[in-house]
């Protein structure tokens, strides 16, 4: 049953996604803080969220630096509806896509944001690459996971941790930090990472 559910809260759709949005945005607001912080924002930045979900991300990012422009990316049609709906700002594009297969254009943006959706992407290392090709140089990316499945620990957040590293790495980045934090209901991390200027 649980299994179930996390599979519906990865793509959420009709209803179903209406009530999943909610629920996630509650207990995900502690989270986009703690990354945001991590973030670090500029005036003027132009950012990418992956898996935007209702928009709540998006928004606190507003209420912190009105001049940021914010592009999202979430595959789920009800997320989409959702943030929209949310955001009525020039300041904000939505996008219903994939991070793996979506023609970002390259070297856009300054930062990138991604909260409590790595771990669904069908390619992690290739969402990666993505994210990589769409920074500036000298652009930084702040990943954050917190494990909601049924065998939910602080060692599974810890694997989670060490595969970002090593898809951070991969990709190219440097100066990668993984930051861990106790947050309810379970042990969440955070990776930043910066794209090399050469």
């Amino acid at each position: 049953m649980i299994n179930m559910l996390s599979k519906k809260f990865s793509r959420p759709k009709g209803m179903f996604g209406i009530l999943a949005g909610y629920i996630m945005a509650a207990e995900n607001k502690t989270l986009n803080q703690w990354t945001i912080d991590q973030l670090g924002l500029t005036r003027g930045d132009r950012i990418l969220e992956v898996g935007f979900g209702p928009g709540y991300c998006m928004k606190q990012m507003l209420k912190r630096e009105k001049s940021v422009h914010i592009h999202g990316l979430d595959v789920s049609e009800a997320m989409l509806k959702l943030a929209a709906h949310r955001l009525k700002t020039d300041r904000v594009r939505l996008i219903q896509g994939s991070i793996e297969t979506f023609p970002l254009p390259a070297t856009y943006y300054d930062k990138v944001i991604s909260v409590n959706n790595y771990t669904i992407w069908n390619n992690q290392q290739e969402g990666i690459k993505q994210i990589y090709q769409a920074l500036k140089p000298g652009g930084k990316a702040a990943i954050t996971m917190q494990p909601r499945e049924a065998d939910a620990s602080p060692e599974k957040t810890e694997s989670f941790g060490k595969q970002m590293l090593t898809d951070l790495k991969t990709a190219g980045f440097k100066d990668i930090d993984i930051q861990y934090k106790d947050i309810k209901p379970e042990l969440s991390v955070c990776a930043t990472a910066k794209k090399p200027v050469t």
